[in-house]
C-alpha cells in the first residue's frame, strides 16, 4: 500500500488567524506566536485544516549531534519525510510550521512543504510530547 497511514494537518491559532498568511496582516497586531490555550476543547490552540489524509511517513536523514556530544550519543531532532497524495490538499494549502498529527498521535512540525506532480512532500521534525 502506497499510503498506509492517516494524518491530520493543524495550524496554530494566532492573531493572524488560521487561514491567513502573515503577509496579509498589516500594522501592529500584537503577539502572534504559539500560546497555551485556555479552551478545554482545544488544548493545543490549533485549527484542524484537513483530516483523514492518507500518508506515508519515513525516517529521513539523521538529526544533529549536540555541541558536547560524544561519538556514541544519539542524535537529536531526527527528520521525517511525510508523503501525501496530490489530492490531499490544494496547492499552497500546507505551509511551513504547520503541525501534522499521525494515527499514532505523534506530532510533527513542517520545516519544508512542497508539492509536485507526484504529490506532497513534507520535511518535518517530530515534536516532543
Amino acid at each position: 500500500m502506497l499510503y498506509p497511514r492517516k494524518v491530520e494537518i493543524h495550524r496554530l491559532r494566532t492573531v493572524a488567524g488560521p487561514g491567513t498568511s502573515p503577509t496579509d496582516v498589516i500594522g501592529l497586531t500584537g503577539y502572534s506566536g504559539a500560546e497555551a490555550s485556555t479552551d478545554p476543547a482545544d488544548p493545543q490552540g490549533e485549527a484542524i485544516l484537513y483530516k483523514d489524509i492518507p500518508a506515508n511517513i519515513q525516517a529521513a536523514a539523521t538529526g544533529r549531534k549536540r555541541d558536547s556530544a560524544l561519538p556514541q550519543d544519539a542524535v537529536s531532532n531526527p527528520t521525517w519525510d511525510i508523503f501525501l497524495p496530490l489530492t490531499a490538499a490544494p496547492r499552497g494549502a500546507i505551509r511551513d510550521r504547520d503541525i501534522v498529527v499521525d494515527d499514532e498521535d505523534y506530532r510533527y512540525e513542517v520545516g519544508q512543504a512542497y508539492w509536485n506532480i507526484l504529490g506532497w512532500k513534507l520535511m518535518c521534525i517530530r515534536l516532543e510530547v
